[in-house]
């Protein structure tokens, strides 16, 4: 599994997937991210309680303009830029959200990006993801409209970590039924376990890779012996050819000479 390569823009500033204290900006609470592929912005996420959700802002959205200005060929900072401002203000957005393109007007406001807490349950499953991975459930309208090389290296594994999270969590509330007494043990085995299964993964992942690349090395081989073979074929059927002149050369020399014999 590729570890994701999107970095979360929080309306103008960056996020690592949570924030280490409480922190103020005036936005729209959305987070965006751009397609490095094809370049679209979408609206990845939406802060509840925020103006964009108070406006009815879609997750998954296309960002096609800000206040007038088309934002495919700006880089994120520059989109973001165009999005923050002064509280009070508005910034006007042109989406696209399945087919139908809107425009939507959202009121700038003061934000709190809340201290993300770690509980027990955060501090497990910390030891079993990739390190930095943010993994959350992508909208459905960002994966219909993202490249095809964003998803294969997104997608699956989010999908996969997901999926892996929900039946951690299982066993993790399994074991917290248990007594007290029970529980670490319980905790730290399924752990255990988990970290192993990451490990076997990674294994699988670099034993993959290793047969795509032989693969890959093989066919390289394959077409480089062909060319190889026509090139000898080349040379040979020259040589057939350089004979063939010299036969001929020959065979007009001996009858210069005939004809001075006469």
């Amino acid at each position: 599994m590729k570890k994701i390569l999107i970095s979360l823009i929080i309306a103008g500033m960056f996020s690592t997937g949570f924030a280490l204290a409480d922190i103020k900006y005036c936005g729209i609470g959305a987070e965006l991210v751009k397609d490095p592929y094809n370049r679209k912005i979408f609206v990845f996420k939406i802060f509840p309680d925020s103006m964009a959700a108070k406006t009815g802002l879609p997750e998954g959205a296309e960002i096609i303009l800000v206040d007038g200005q088309k934002v495919k060929k700006m880089n994120i900072n520059q989109v973001t830029n165009l999005v923050r401002g002064q509280e009070g203000t508005s910034v006007k957005l042109v989406i696209k959200y399945g087919k139908e393109k809107s425009e939507i007007e959202i009121p700038r406001a003061e934000f709190n990006v809340p201290e993300k807490v770690e509980d027990k349950f955060d501090l497990h499953w910390k030891q079993i993801a990739p390190v930095n991975a943010n993994i959350e459930p992508i909208p459905q309208n960002m994966i219909n409209n993202m490249s095809i090389q964003l998803y294969r290296e997104v997608v699956p594994f989010t999908n996969y970590w997901l999926k892996r999270k929900v039946e951690f969590k299982n066993s993790y509330d399994v074991c917290m039924s248990y007594p007290n007494s029970e529980q670490n043990n319980c905790l730290i085995n399924l752990t255990n376990r988990e970290i192993n299964k990451t490990a076997q993964d990674r294994q699988l992942e670099l034993q993959e890779n290793m047969i795509k690349q032989q693969a890959i090395q093989n066919s390289i081989n394959n077409y480089n012996q062909i060319q190889l073979n026509n090139n000898l074929q080349n040379i040979n059927n020259n040589q057939i050819q350089m004979n063939n002149n010299l036969q001929n050369i020959n065979n007009n020399l001996r009858n210069i000479n005939n004809n001075l014999m006469y």
